[in-house]
């Protein structure tokens, strides 16, 4: 993996990371993804979801009047159940095979709240003065070594 690409990880600071997780020991065999640049944020798919996993996400453009908000499906918890694919009058949500469904999302999603790059989680945890649990222990390291 080159520097220029990012790793893409949960976003801790989002309100759906206090929504429950996804129960069970194994993954679903599908999952939905949000092809974005065909959705318009109607919201229909929200509506059917029983475990509460679609979140209504800002539009990448927001200054465009038809595509001011958009969805995202939280991987994380989606049970696989293909209701939001059924609901959705733009037949803009699709199921993948759980394995494939990452790549997916990668290529589907224009602008991700749920999901976001390392550099960006590490901006987050300076706004809000945490210090990654590693850093924590080199710095405890270092401070014995020079003791």
């Amino acid at each position: 993996m080159s520097d220029s690409e990012d790793i893409i990880v949960e976003n801790p600071y989002h309100p759906a990371r206090l929504k429950p997780v996804r129960k069970g020991k194994k993954p679903p065999k599908l999952l939905a993804v949000v092809h974005q640049s065909g959705c318009t944020g109607c919201e229909v798919c929200i509506a059917g979801c029983p475990v509460d996993s679609i979140e209504l996400v800002p539009g990448p453009e927001a200054g465009n009047p038809s595509f001011r908000q958009t969805v995202e499906i939280d991987l994380a918890r989606c049970i696989g159940c293909q209701n939001c694919s059924q609901d959705c009058p733009w037949e803009t949500i699709t199921m993948y095979q759980s394995d494939d469904a990452f790549d997916a999302w990668a290529q589907e999603t224009l602008d991700s709240e749920l999901y976001i790059s390392e550099n960006q989680l590490k901006s987050l945890n300076d706004e809000h003065g945490v210090v990654a649990p590693a850093v924590e222990e080199e710095t405890a390291e270092e401070e014995n070594q020079e003791a």
